[in-house]
This record gives C-alpha cells, structure tokens and sequence, in this order.
C-alpha cells in the first residue's frame, strides 16, 4: 500500500542538511564520472521510501541543472513477483515517474537458485540482471541507487558478524566503478550515504512523497531485517547515533584499504616477474606484506579474495616448499600452483579461458551477436550523434581479438590517444576483468575495446551504429538477449 506518512516531527534544518548532503554527493559523483555524449543517467527505484526520496530529490536537482539535460533520467524498477502487491508497486512507481516527467522502464524476474544462494542473494543477483538488461537497453552509464547511512551501518554489521577483514569492514563505496553484477560500461553511485534514514522519512514527510510499504522488510528471518528491527533498537538505547559513527568509520576503513592496495601496487612492481609472482623475492617483505600483497594479487586476478585459510596455506605450501615440488591450492575454479620459483594462477581444467587468437565475426544488421568464447555479447544501437558508418560494419572484415599490448585508444576527439593499459587502470577495471574484454577490430582498424568504448578516430556518418559489451553473470553459460 502506498503511504505518504506526516506523522514525523519536522525539523527543517536536518531536512536541508540531508538535501544538502545530497546534493553535493550528487555533484561529486557527476564530476568524477565522464559520461559519453547522450549517455542517460538511471535511478533505480522500488517504490519504497528511500528509493522514492531518491527519485523525488534526483528530479529535483536534474530539473535545477539544465547542463545536464543532455543525459536524460530514467527510472528502472524490478518486479520480483515475490509479494501479491508488487503488480500494484510497479505500477505506482510508473505513475510517480509520468508525474515527474521521466522515462520508466520495467522488468519482470523470476527469483531462481534460492537453495543455492538464498533468497535475498538470489533476489539481488535477479534484481542486479534486469537493472544491466535495463542500463544497456537506454544506455545508461551511471545507475542511482537508494543505499543511505542506515543500510551503510547494516553492512558494516553483517560483515563483521561474518568475521570480515577490511575491505568488508570498508562498506559500500559513493561510487562504484566496477560492479561484479552491471556492465562495464556502468558506474554505480550511491548519492544518499550520507543521509540517515530518519532524514529521508522527514524528507518525504514534508514534501508529501508517496511511497510503498513492503512487508517483506519486516521478517526477522532475513539477516539485515533481524539487524535493523531488533539489534540496532537496542544499540541505540546506549549509543545514540551509533549509525552515524558507524558510516564515518567506514570512510577511516575505505582510506586505510586505499593505502593498503598503494602499499601492494608497489610490493607488487618489486616481486611481479615476467608476469608471474617471483616468490623469492616475496619471501623478503614481512608476513603482513605478504599477506596484503597476496590478498590484493588474488583479487585482481579473479575477482574475490582468499580466505585466512588459503593464506595459511600460501604461506606453508609455496613460500616454503622445495623449489623441484609443484604445490597446487585451489580457489573456487581457479589454480594457485608453484612452479620453480614463481607463483603462477590458472582456470582449473575443465574451464573456459579467455581466447589468445582472432575470431573471425560477421554482422548482418542483428541488435546483438553472442560471443561465448568471451562470455558476453555485443549488442548494436542504431542512433545518432558519435558512432560507426553501418556500412564499415556490415563490409567488415571485422574480428574480435584478445590484447597484444601496446594498443591505445582515443575516446575523445579533444583528448590524445592512450594506451588500453592506463586507460583500463583509471576505470577501475580490475586485472582479472580484461582478459574477457575483446577489441573489435575492422581489418587492421581498433574500432571498439569492450570495457572502454569506441575508437573516436574511426569513420562516423549519421545515423550510426553504437557498440555495447555486455558480460554474461558468472552464472550464466549462454547468452541474455533481454
């Protein structure tokens, strides 16, 4: 049932604060995010009231921007068919986007692998593929999400529960340039972190901001409800504004992991040999260096970080092993295996690998060609503004290639060319992404490097073709055509 409560005591200067706080995080994102001519921007949006403060307010301030009025807002929502009342919450949030003048696309799901994952991974994991389906369908290059102090705090809690080390205890970034669940072309923001929830219902209090009630966020049988209904209370009868405390820790935690992950670039430069870790050299820095450096190593390379076990177990089993053994420990799908005096990672047996030639590729006018050697697809948008002549596609020969080396890229026509290797660095693309992003090549010509964009320096006419990567989820082994 939509609800437009009024019951709240008002206090205006902590209204204006929050929107203040708002605002300025909002203009900090937009700053620190380059977004292509034409780009839209997305708010993704529930219909609950921190996902409709977030609407109302990023309204607002688009409204108030007119320089911004090239990147158009739109608003996604996710029905989850999960509750007899989501038809009626899709709905309103529809007609709260008509009222605003925005955009709204919508997506069903079916909320599958609950044994595996759990219902509430599994409904994220549901949740986060539609909102990519949704971001690559209107081009969407950065996504808004509600996440504000109290659900900072929440995740704080669960990851110390679950015995976290640092970058757990870091919490949600404000800005998120490379999310395991979205494109890579999509930078995810959290504008609202700064904000409690307290200030968001005085927010929609005041400016009479009709929002649903989900009745699901009360079941003490989830994890983060149980949190928030019934330990948090509690806290907060001893520690008043614990929350509060609890977010500004989590910046001290995030500039500590930054300095961290510089102190493991730079251990790294000394111990990487010939793109292998030489483990002599290693052996040379303390054991919290090492353990720091592994940590960071393992993560770039597949994208989540051992446990104090497998640390352990680097430690006994290649650090001090005989040079003429051959050690193996095993992360997931991945081999961690000593050879000789190097500490080298390969996919297990049995499990794709990016590939290291050419593949040949005909495109015949399809909106999207599955690359299943590359575990993604390229999707093709007809449209104007920057973009490739048709003809240059259809006319080819067009192939999709693995990294040399040495390429470089030019993405704006007022910019020098760079090379892909720095240009992946400042997106945030972590190492372990970019084997799985090909370059599109037409003949000899760099016209498109999945995970960066396309190649200014190539031919254009009007209308154009615009090019999209899209990575399938580590559980999917075929296409998502949505």
């Amino acid at each position: 049932m939509a609800n437009s409560r009024k019951s709240l005591p008002l206090n205006n200067s902590q209204i204006a604060v929050a929107v203040t706080a708002f605002e300025r995080a909002l203009e900090e994102i937009l700053a620190r995010v380059v977004l292509s001519d034409g780009a839209a921007i997305g708010v993704a949006c529930s219909g609950g009231l921190d996902s409709a403060v977030l609407l109302q307010l990023s309204a607002d301030f688009f409204a108030s921007h007119p320089h911004l009025h090239s990147h158009p807002l739109h608003v996604f929502h996710v029905h989850h068919g999960l509750s007899p009342n989501a038809d009626h919450w899709l709905a309103h949030v529809q007609s709260q986007s008509q009222q605003l003048n925005l955009p709204f696309d919508a997506r069903k799901v079916s909320v599958t692998s609950v044994d595996q994952h759990g219902p509430e991974n599994a409904a994220r994991l549901a949740r986060y593929e539609a909102l990519s389906a949704m971001c690559t369908t209107h081009r969407v290059e950065l996504l808004l999400t509600a996440h504000h102090q109290d659900d900072q705090a929440e995740t704080i809690m669960l990851q110390a529960l679950r015995g976290a080390g640092l970058p757990g205890w870091s919490g949600m970034a404000a800005l998120q340039r490379d999310h395991a669940l979205l494109p890579a072309t999509v930078t995810l923001a959290r504008p609202l972190l700064d904000c409690s929830r307290k200030q968001l219902e005085q927010i929609a209090s005041e400016r009479a901001i009709a929002h649903i009630v989900d009745e699901s966020n009360a079941d003490a049988r989830f994890k983060r409800n149980a949190i928030r209904h019934e330990i948090f209370p509690l806290i907060e009868q001893h520690f008043e504004g614990f929350t509060q405390a609890l977010a500004r820790s989590s910046h001290h935690f995030q500039t500590a992991q930054s300095l961290l992950d510089e102190l493991a670039c730079s251990d790294l430069q000394q111990c990487f040999d010939a793109g292998e870790l030489n483990l002599k050299r290693l052996a040379l820095l303390s054991v919290d260096r090492i353990d720091n450096l592994l940590r960071f190593w393992v993560y770039e390379k597949i994208g989540s970080y051992p446990s104090q076990a497998q640390l352990h177990q680097l430690h006994q089993q290649m650090l001090y092993a005989a040079t003429d053994t051959h050690p193996q420990i095993m992360i997931g799908q991945w081999v961690l295996q000593r050879e000789h005096n190097h500490l080298i990672i390969r996919a297990q047996a049995g499990v794709n690998q990016p590939p290291i030639e050419a593949i040949p590729l005909v495109w015949q006018g399809e909106r999207h060609i599955d690359i299943p050697e590359w575990r993604g697809q390229l999707l093709f948008e007809l449209g104007e503004g920057e973009g490739f002549d048709r003809e240059l596609l259809l006319q080819g020969p067009l192939t999709l290639r693995p990294r040399q080396g040495g390429e470089r890229l030019k993405l704006d026509e007022r910019r020098p060319s760079r090379s892909l290797k720095n240009l992946f660095q400042e997106s945030g693309v972590s190492a372990g992404r970019r084997p799985w992003l090909p370059l599109l090549y037409a003949g000899d010509q760099l016209l498109y490097a999945c995970g960066l964009g396309a190649n200014c320096i190539a031919g254009q006419k009007s209308p154009v073709v615009r090019l999209h990567w899209q990575a399938w989820s580590a559980d999917n082994s075929g296409g998502n055509s949505k």
